[in-house]
C-alpha cells in the first residue's frame, strides 16, 4: 500500500490514506461493494472497493481560562474551536477529491482540492489547501500535542489557492512538495468575509524537502530522524486603502492580536521565507523543531523597508503508556472500546518553548501600530493528552507568554492561560 508521506497530512478523516494503483493492489483488493461503517469514516464503495465516497471529520470543543487578565486581553469562554466535516470521493485508487468546509466562527472552504495518485515519486494536486511550509501547520489539527500552533505558524502560509506536485525518492527517505500559489498573507486561511477570499495580489513559489536518511537502516533508535527546509518567494502588492493592505496581523497562543502593522502601511513587493524544520520520534519520545523567517517588502507613505520576522519552536512529548510517538494521532495499543471498555488508552506529557521576534527597525521606522504591538513574545506550554482511541482525545494545557514592549513603549502584561479540549474525530 502506498501512503503518502505524514507532511502531506491535512486536517482530515483520521487514518486517511492515498494509494496509487498497481497490478497487486488491484488483484489483493476483494473488498464488496457497498456501505461500510469504520472509526475512520463512513461511506459507500463499488466496483471491489475501488471506488469510494467518504464522510468524515471531526469536532473540537475548548475552553479557555485567562489568569491576571486585567486589561481585558483576553476573555474566559467555552468554544467550538473546529468544527470541520469532510467529504472525500476516490475513483480507481488513483484520483481523488476531498472537500472540507469550516463550520466554525468565519464559514466558508477551507479545503476543496482535487488530486491524482500515479506513482510514488510523481503525484498532483489542484485546488485550495495546505501550502507545504510550515511543519506544524502540515500536522493535522487532530494530532497537535498542544491546543494551539507555536509562533512559527504566524509567519508560514495556510490555505492557498493553486498547484503542486509532491511524491517520495530516493528510496522513500525523501518527500518533496512544489507549487505555485496564489499566495495569502502569513497565516491565513483564504476564507476572511467570503467563502472562497484570497487575500493577495500576487503568486507565491513554495518548494519543500524532507527527509529521513536513516530510515532502513537496523538501528531502530535512529529510523525517526527527519529533517528539512521548506521556502517561499513571491510578490504582494496592497494599498494604503483600508483593507487592502495585504498584511498579516500576529496573534498569541490564546489567540489575541498582540501586533499589527500601522494605518497606511501596505505589501509593496517581494515576500520572501525560509524555515529549516526537523521531526525526530523513537519509541514513546518526541522532538518537533522549527525556524521560520518571513521578508516582506512594506511601505507607508514615501517610506519603504523590507521587514524581517522571525520565529521558532522546540516541543518535546512522551508517551508515558500504550502508545507510540508520531507526527500523525497517538494510536493506542489498547484502546479503550465497548468490547474492551476497561482499558486505559494512552497518555502522552508534552512541552513546548517558542519564541516570535519582529522587526526591530520597522519599528523605528513607523511600520508597526506601536500601540497594538510587541516587540517579542516568548512562549512556555505544558500539556497532558489522553487518547482513549483513535476517535475520542482529552487535552489539558497550560501557556504562559511574555511580552516585550515596542521601543519606549510599556510591556503587555504576561498571558497565562488554561486551554481543555474534548476532540471527537472520525
Amino acid at each position: 500500500m502506498y501512503v503518502p508521506a505524514a507532511a502531506y497530512a491535512q486536517e482530515d478523516i483520521p487514518g486517511r490514506s492515498q494509494q496509487a494503483i498497481t497490478k497487486k493492489s488491484s488483484q489483493n483488493n476483494k473488498t464488496k461493494t457497498g456501505l461500510f461503517f469504520t472509526d475512520s469514516g463512513s461511506g459507500y464503495q463499488w466496483n471491489k472497493g475501488r471506488n469510494e465516497i467518504r464522510l468524515g471529520g471531526f469536532i473540537q470543543a475548548d475552553s479557555r481560562t485567562f489568569f491576571e487578565d486585567m486589561s481585558e486581553t483576553g476573555n474566559d469562554y467555552f468554544t467550538f474551536r473546529r468544527i470541520r466535516p469532510v467529504l472525500e470521493v476516490r475513483f480507481g485508487k488513483v484520483y481523488s477529491f476531498y472537500f472540507m468546509p469550516n463550520l466554525e466562527s468565519s464559514l466558508g472552504i477551507l479545503d476543496a482540492f482535487f488530486e491524482s495518485n500515479y506513482i510514488k515519486p510523481f503525484n498532483l494536486r489542484v485546488g485550495k489547501f495546505k501550502s507545504p511550509f510550515g511543519l506544524e501547520r502540515l500536522q493535522s489539527a487532530t494530532a497537535l500535542a498542544l491546543n494551539e500552533r507555536a509562533f512559527p505558524t504566524n509567519l508560514a502560509p495556510n490555505r492557498e489557492i493553486g498547484a503542486q506536485v509532491f511524491g517520495d525518492i530516493l528510496w522513500d527517505t525523501t518527500e518533496y512538495q512544489i507549487g505555485i500559489f496564489h499566495g495569502n498573507v502569513d497565516n491565513g486561511s483564504g476564507i476572511g468575509d467570503s467563502v472562497i477570499n484570497s487575500n493577495s495580489s500576487g503568486i507565491d513559489f513554495v518548494a519543500r524537502i524532507f527527509s529521513h536518511p536513516l530510515k532502513h537502516i537496523h538501528t531502530e533508535f535512529l529510523r525517526g530522524l527527519g529533517f528539512g527546509v521548506a521556502y517561499s518567494y513571491g510578490t504582494q502588492y496592497g494599498s494604503a486603502q483600508p483593507g487592502n493592505a495585504h498584511l498579516p496581523t500576529f496573534i498569541s497562543p490564546g489567540q489575541q492580536s498582540i501586533a499589527s502593522y500601522a494605518q497606511g502601511a501596505f505589501a509593496d513587493g517581494s515576500r520572501e521565507r525560509i524555515g529549516p524544520q526537523l521531526f525526530y520520534h523513537s519509541g514513546p519520545f518526541g522532538i518537533m523543531g522549527e525556524y521560520t523567517i518571513s521578508q516582506q517588502n512594506i511601505k507607508i507613505g514615501a517610506m519603504s523597508d523590507k521587514v524581517a520576522n522571525d520565529a521558532f519552536q522546540i516541543q518535546l512529548s512522551w508517551v508515558l503508556f500504550n502508545g507510540d510517538a508520531s507526527f500523525r494521532r497517538v494510536q493506542p495499543h489498547n484502546p479503550i472500546t465497548f468490547e474492551n471498555i476497561s482499558a486505559l488508552g494512552a497518555v502522552q506529557l508534552v512541552t513546548r518553548y517558542s519564541e516570535l521576534n519582529l522587526d526591530t527597525k520597522a519599528f523605528a521606522h513607523g511600520l508597526f501600530n506601536l500601540d497594538r504591538s510587541v516587540n517579542k513574545a516568548q512562549d512556555f506550554g505544558v500539556g497532558i493528552n489522553w487518547y482513549l482511541n483513535r476517535n475520542v482525545k482529552f487535552q489539558l494545557s497550560y501557556n504562559q507568554t511574555h511580552f516585550n514592549g515596542a521601543i519606549g513603549r510599556i510591556d503587555r502584561p504576561t498571558e497565562k492561560i488554561l486551554f481543555s479540549r474534548m476532540q471527537l474525530a472520525f
